[in-house]
């Protein structure tokens, strides 16, 4: 059985606590695009997550788009941030996951994915074997499957407790 509870859940990408991830001995971030980084659909990327992609380079990060978006579109906003892709990553099959971990040269227990979907980016890093956290969907806008996972979400989701990160 698949345990489907993140290592950490928090609203946004704004509240990871990189030096939680520095004492964890993790070096690699694997970021979910939609509702993660930006809105679902749009190729509109807030000078806030550009900026905060520059800090986690800076902190020495080794970074990856991890997405099931389609090749064009997670390659402009992969372009725009300046960081590898994955795309079409099948989650929550683990290939994409895992494809992210060989571009980067990384291991899985030095690695955390990013992403606002239990069923998908959760489910994902948990068959890839890598840690996870689960951010609060930036929007409302959701792909037509999407929506019927959160359904199931939020039965999920009411059971596990947002904290900071420690």
């Amino acid at each position: 059985m698949i345990d489907l509870k993140p290592d950490y859940f928090i609203n946004t990408i704004y509240d990871i606590d990189f030096s939680v991830l520095k004492i964890n001995k993790i070096n690699t971030l694997l970021i979910d695009i939609d509702n993660t980084i930006i809105p679902f659909k749009t190729l509109l990327i807030d000078d806030k997550v550009i900026d905060w992609i520059k800090l986690l380079k800076k902190e020495g990060f080794k970074l990856c788009l991890v997405s099931n978006a389609y090749p064009r579109r997670a390659q402009i906003i992969a372009g725009r941030l300046d960081v590898p892709v994955i795309y079409m990553a099948k989650k929550p099959f683990k290939k994409g996951v895992v494809d992210s971990l060989k571009l980067l040269n990384s291991k899985n227990d030095e690695s955390i994915l990013v992403g606002d979907q239990i069923f998908t980016d959760i489910f994902a890093a948990r068959l890839a074997g890598v840690k996870c956290i689960l951010v609060e969907p930036i929007s409302t806008s959701d792909f037509f499957m999407t929506k019927i996972y959160r359904i199931f979400e939020f039965f999920v989701k009411r059971n596990l407790k947002k904290e900071k990160m420690k």
